[in-house]
């Protein structure tokens, strides 16, 4: 099993880290001089602190487009409400446009039959 590096040697991976994500040759033997790591163990530190720096990076845009994405479907929903509501109320417009459609057929029946009741009478 890997053995850790000590706290000085992490301490100096990270400020060079900080000053460039990639290593030149002699930031590489400076470091191995300074740090008494092998130069490949500098490198494969390195390259790991570069892939957890994009994961970590990749998993914040993600969660901004997750918070987006949750918010856009909170207002999908508020506008599949107020649209459900809206045709409710259609249909109950709608409903009682017909009743009153009805009713006046009705009147016209009921008229009309009084007209024809009232040119009988006259003969």
């Amino acid at each position: 099993m890997a053995r850790r590096f000590a706290k000085h040697q992490t301490e100096q991976l990270k400020a060079a880290f900080e000053a460039s994500s990639h290593l030149t040759r002699k930031t590489k033997m400076e470091l191995a001089m300074a740090t008494g790591l092998d130069v490949e163990q500098i490198a494969s530190w390195f390259n790991r602190k570069r892939a957890r720096t994009r994961a970590r990076d990749a998993l914040a845009k993600l969660e901004v487009a997750h918070v987006r994405v949750q918010q856009e479907l909170e207002l999908s929903r508020v506008n599949e409400a107020e649209l459900q509501r809206e045709i409710q109320e259609s249909r109950s417009r709608e409903a009682e446009m017909e009743e009153e459609n009805r009713r006046l057929k009705q009147r016209v029946a009921i008229a009309e039959g009084d007209q024809q009741f009232v040119s009988l009478m006259r003969f």
